[in-house]
């Protein structure tokens, strides 16, 4: 999928930038582990899932920069260190997405854009989405058509909900 290369070549590159993706397909996956390859400075890739039996279908993908986890989507967070990211990748939608978006509020750092990337669907699911990551305290969200993928993106909001 060399068609996300673009969005990949477009995010402010920092040292010891980390990178959560929360995916269940490989969606994405070798894009961003060259990304991270090519990086000058460290560079560190989580793949998270929400069952065992998808984690396992990645075992594949793990190197020495590329962690795997599993994070129970019913825990009442994800025991992920605050502020710990630069940017997120999702590409499984959870059934509970705004319970979702408001967990991984906390580890991501301030600022920090995330990017729900999905087969292209009707608007109205999009909007939908857009306005439970608002709803979250995401803010900046933007829908963008790539192929046969949509992309919606957002940022964290800075200083407004206490994290």
């Amino acid at each position: 999928m060399s068609g996300f290369l673009p969005l990949l070549e477009a995010l402010p590159k920092s040292p010891g930038m980390r990178i959560i993706h929360f995916c269940k397909e490989p969606i994405l996956i070798d894009e961003v582990q060259n990304y991270c390859q090519d990086q000058a400075d460290y560079c560190e890739y989580l793949l998270a899932t929400f069952s065992q039996e998808d984690l396992e279908g990645l075992v594949g993908y793990e190197n020495s920069y590329t962690q795997l986890k599993y994070l129970n989507e019913n825990r009442p967070r994800y025991h992920m260190q605050s502020k710990q990211y630069d940017y997120l990748f999702v590409t499984t939608m959870p059934e509970k997405r705004v319970e979702f978006f408001q967990k991984v509020y906390s580890a991501l750092k301030n600022a920090a854009p995330l990017f729900i990337i999905i087969k292209n669907c009707e608007t109205t699911f999009t909007y939908l989405i857009e306005s439970e990551l608002i709803e979250s305290n995401y803010v900046a969200t933007n829908k963008t058509e790539l192929g046969e993928y949509t992309i919606i993106s957002a940022k964290k909001m800075h200083g407004w909900s206490g994290s």
